[in-house]
């Protein structure tokens, strides 16, 4: 009897301590559930996009102008930089003016020689005018007054010619910019020796942007002047560009086969020269026909175990991660080539605390 009553005191001792146990087990069964998510839902929708292949391109500025020397001399520009902005009028560089200024002077000085010769001849002509008339002076000797006068007044139109073509050199030695725009490439620098024709500068403009790719034959079709074509410019895939196009270079290149076409972009601080984008083409096989694909917000998207897809909400609001295929981007929008069909609500955002197998706290579908 001593012994059963050990035993059975011994089992009663031991009771809580399994109860405790058990108990320990059925928190950390639930310390293991995910953490529930609140951030927003969407549903994958169809969008239209075309079924071709990109065609790749540069932003260009329609007014660019390389400033040549129009004549010689040293060259003075102590503060022109690469990246300068300049307005429009706005002296860049100037030439050693000395010798233009001196050939000013000349002709000026020759015009009033001109001027007074003109006048003297005139007045001969004047004067003697009324004695030619009356026979008192021979009409040989009045023809020479006046073949003299002509003379001279030819004489004036030739020096104010040179006065004009003198102060033209003169404002040669002055390179201002044509427009508002920056210095994007400078070819001289202070207290170079330049002659006329010598590159100086290149000038660019930002007031009209415009974006040039090469396109097949095949593609020419949707290229009409005046189309809204949309333009994805790296870095700027989130916010596309539309432009319309101006016009097709009527002339392919005889090693591509392909025609320039230029598209008119507007106006936007962002977009710089010599940005690279594509324009979409259509494909070969439909020509141009658009189909219907799904696409999903491109931050829906995100890797996990080095799988990308996309974090599905259930009926449950359980989130599973699902693997898909992104396609193309467009604008903020990507589209999906598999893994996903139209109509399934998911993560429209995701950020690294989501966990597959977690529930849906709260968001609201948009």
């Amino acid at each position: 009897m001593d012994r059963k009553h050990r035993v059975a005191k011994a089992i009663a001792l031991s009771f809580p301590i399994l109860l405790a146990s058990c108990g320990g087990g059925d928190q950390t069964s639930q310390s293991a559930e995910p953490p529930a998510v609140n951030l927003p839902v969407t549903t994958a929708s169809l969008t239209t996009s075309m079924d071709g292949t990109a065609a790749s391109g540069t932003v260009e500025s329609d007014d660019r102008v390389q400033l040549v020397a129009r004549a010689s001399g040293t060259i003075r520009a102590p503060d022109l930089y690469d990246g300068q902005p300049v307005r429009r009028g706005q002296i860049l560089a100037t030439i050693d003016a000395r010798q233009a200024e001196a050939a000013v002077r000349r002709a000026s000085a020759a015009l009033d020689a001109a001027l007074a010769e003109q006048r003297n001849a005139h007045g001969d002509v004047t004067r003697d005018a009324p004695l030619a008339q009356s026979g008192a002076l021979a009409m040989d000797a009045y023809r020479k007054e006046q073949l003299r006068d002509s003379a001279a007044a030819a004489g004036v139109t030739q020096a104010q010619a040179a006065l004009t073509a003198a102060q033209v050199d003169l404002a040669y030695t002055s390179v201002a910019s044509p427009f508002d725009g920056f210095v994007v490439s400078r070819q001289i620098r202070d207290g170079d020796m330049v002659m006329p024709g010598s590159p100086l500068v290149t000038v660019e403009s930002r007031g009209q942007l415009v974006f040039r790719f090469a396109a097949p034959q095949a593609s020419l079709g949707m290229f009409v002047p005046g189309a809204a074509t949309p333009v994805l410019l790296d870095g700027r895939e989130d916010r596309p560009v539309t432009g319309k196009v101006r016009g097709v270079v009527p002339s392919a290149d005889p090693a591509t086969r392909r025609y320039t076409v230029e598209i008119v972009l507007p106006a936007d601080s962002g977009i710089m020269p010599g940005m690279f984008g594509r324009v979409r083409l259509p494909s070969a096989t439909n020509h141009g026909v658009s189909g219907d694909t799904v696409a999903v917000p491109a931050a829906a998207i995100t890797d996990r175990g080095g799988l990308t897809g996309v974090f599905v909400v259930g009926q449950d609001k359980r989130l599973t991660f699902r693997w898909v295929r992104p396609g193309d981007r467009l604008g903020d929008r990507v589209t999906v080539t598999s893994g996903l069909s139209a109509g399934e609500r998911i993560l429209a955002r995701v950020d690294r605390t989501v966990r597959d197998g977690a529930r849906l706290a709260g968001g609201a579908t948009r």
